[in-house]
C-alpha cells in the first residue's frame, strides 16, 4: 500500500486511533499500526491528541472520549478475565513450579531467586520483621522499673505471671555471696 499524507482523519480511523490507544497502545505504536491497517501516515504527536489523558488530547470531543472510556474498560475486563498472569495464586504457581526446577537442576541460587520472589508476591514475608504486641494485642505497657516500688514490682510481676495465691510462689534461691 502507498503511503498516503492527510489532513483530516476519517471518522473509522480516528476511533482506531482512539481505541489503540485505549487499549495502552504507544502513540508510536499506534502510528505504525495505522499506517499499517489504513495507508495512514501521522506522526506519534499527532496520534497524541486523540488521547484524553494526554495535554494534546485535552480537546478531545466528548464523543471520543466516551468511546476511549469504554474501550478502556472493556480492555482491562477482557485482560483480568483472559490472563491468568493478572491473578497472584497463578503467578505464585509459576515461580513455585521454576524454583522446583532450579532445585532439580542443582542451581540453588536461582531457587533461592524464586522463593525470594514468591516470598514477594504473597506480601512482605521475605522480611525478618516481626511485630509484637502486649496482652490482647494491645500496646505494649512499659513502666520504669527503678520508678517503682517492691510493693508495684511483686504486683507487676503477679499479673504477669499470673499468680493468684501465695501457694503458686517458689521462694528464690540463696546466692552464696
Amino acid at each position: 500500500m502507498t503511503k498516503r499524507q492527510k489532513k483530516r482523519l476519517t471518522d473509522v480511523e480516528k476511533a482506531f486511533v482512539v481505541q489503540e490507544l485505549a487499549c495502552f497502545g504507544s502513540p508510536k505504536e499506534v502510528s505504525e499500526a495505522l499506517m499499517e491497517e489504513y495507508g495512514v501516515q501521522l506522526a506519534p504527536q499527532n496520534i497524541e491528541a486523540y488521547d484524553p489523558g494526554k495535554r494534546a488530547g485535552q480537546h478531545l470531543s466528548k464523543k471520543w472520549r466516551v468511546l476511549f472510556e469504554h474501550t478502556r474498560q472493556a480492555f482491562l475486563d477482557q485482560v483480568e478475565k483472559r490472563v491468568p498472569e493478572v491473578h497472584k495464586a497463578v503467578r505464585i504457581r509459576h515461580l513455585a513450579h521454576a524454583a522446583r526446577a532450579y532445585k532439580g537442576q542443582r542451581n540453588y541460587m536461582a531457587m533461592a531467586d524464586m522463593l525470594e520472589r514468591i516470598a514477594k508476591e504473597v506480601g512482605n514475608v521475605h522480611t525478618n520483621r516481626r511485630e509484637f504486641t502486649g496482652r490482647d494485642r494491645g500496646p505494649i505497657k512499659y513502666s520504669e522499673v527503678a520508678d517503682m516500688t517492691d510493693e508495684q514490682i511483686d504486683k507487676e510481676l503477679r499479673q504477669l505471671l499470673n499468680i493468684k495465691d501465695d501457694a503458686d510462689v517458689h521462694p528464690a534461691p540463696e546466692s552464696e555471696l
